[in-house]
């Protein structure tokens, strides 16, 4: 089921939707905003954009903006899970 996640950027409220199951199981997330699909990696702590959209003409501050969400969300890591 989709969690949906409500930030504020420049001003505006932004709702995303992240779409993968059992989120806080998983290193790699994909979320829907603005109409499209993008992946977002787990390293560490943070989430990141997936270099797979390197290439596109993004508003950078407002994937950082998201990952910095999903960090705040999503802090538990799949090793904590695996392990109880």
């Amino acid at each position: 089921m989709p969690v949906l996640l409500r930030i504020n950027y420049q001003r505006q409220d932004v709702i995303f939707q992240v779409l993968t199951d059992k989120p806080s199981l998983k290193s790699e997330l994909e979320v829907f905003l603005g109409g499209q699909n993008y992946l977002f990696v787990k390293s560490g702590n943070q989430w990141s954009l997936a270099e797979k959209h390197a290439t596109e003409d993004l508003d950078l501050g407002l994937m950082d903006e998201v990952s910095r969400a999903l960090a705040l969300r999503f802090r538990i890591s799949s090793s904590q899970h695996v392990n109880q």
